[in-house]
């Protein structure tokens, strides 16, 4: 065996050791006292302690009154310690578990909460966006359709204004998002394709103002493919509802719009 295989067996060891003497201390613990000392390690911050004794308190009283609290519970404590898959699954497992609680809008906002800062540093980067463009917006979609969750089926709930602030602001960046995705598209000569991905903002994001971005690029691919009827059409629209659109000029210049 190499030595650092050793060391690392000799850690390992050191560690299910320790679980085991951690797990003969609290083996008579009630209830309430996992849940008391997972709360206190909360509050300090110690969150993977706090994890192993709500798993212990859910594994100990799984039909206790503490059972269902801990179950929301841990799933914010793995959120805390980083483990955003462990808290995802436990989020999903409350709802489905507890489909009436009142703590599934909690739930609903925990989950968009996790999705959404597993992307915090390229939301911090970008508002300019294009730091997003080829990027796995995946995460972001689902923090988004949470965050709506929340919005939609618990507007009077604590986490609704908080939320509906979020999805404003998801929805905002993944619209400009795909305007600079179309973009690029249009740069590079694929004009079906930036079309499609224009139709897609217009009617996704029809309330934000990535609408007019689309119209002028949608328009501008039409002429390059020979659209002609359809260019005209997209620019009239984007001149009669967005009539300070930089892309209008672009628009005359190439004889799609009248006026100079």
């Amino acid at each position: 065996m190499r030595p650092l295989s050793r060391v690392f067996l000799v850690f390992a060891l050191a560690g299910l050791t320790a679980c085991g003497r951690d797990h003969h201390k609290t083996h008579h613990w009630p209830a309430q006292r996992f849940y008391a000392s997972a709360v206190s390690s909360l509050k300090a911050g110690n969150y993977r302690h706090a994890v192993r004794l709500l798993e212990e308190l859910e594994a100990s009283y799984p039909y206790g009154r503490y059972a269902a609290q801990a179950e929301i519970v841990v799933a914010y404590a793995y959120y805390k310690s980083g483990e955003s898959d462990a808290a995802i699954a436990a989020t999903k497992r409350f709802i489905r578990l507890h489909p009436t609680d009142p703590r599934v809008a909690y739930a609903y906002y925990l989950q968009g909460l996790v999705d959404f800062n597993k992307h915090r540093s390229i939301i911090e980067r970008a508002f300019g966006v294009n730091q997003l463009r080829g990027r796995d917006t995946t995460a972001l979609r689902a923090a988004l359709r949470a965050f709506e969750t929340v919005v939609k089926k618990y507007p009077h709930s604590q986490y609704a204004a908080d939320a509906a602030e979020r999805a404003n602001y998801l929805t905002d960046m993944l619209a400009r998002n795909s305007i600079a995705v179309a973009r690029y598209y249009y740069i590079h000569g694929a004009y079906v394709a930036t079309a499609d991905r224009c139709k897609r903002v217009i009617e996704h994001y029809p309330r934000t103002p990535a609408v007019a971005d689309a119209l002028g690029l949608m328009a501008m691919a039409y002429e390059r493919m020979g659209m002609v009827h359809l260019s005209r059409d997209t620019a009239r629209i984007l001149a009669r509802n967005f009539p300070s659109s930089p892309y209008l000029k672009r628009l005359r210049h190439a004889h799609v719009l009248g006026g100079s």
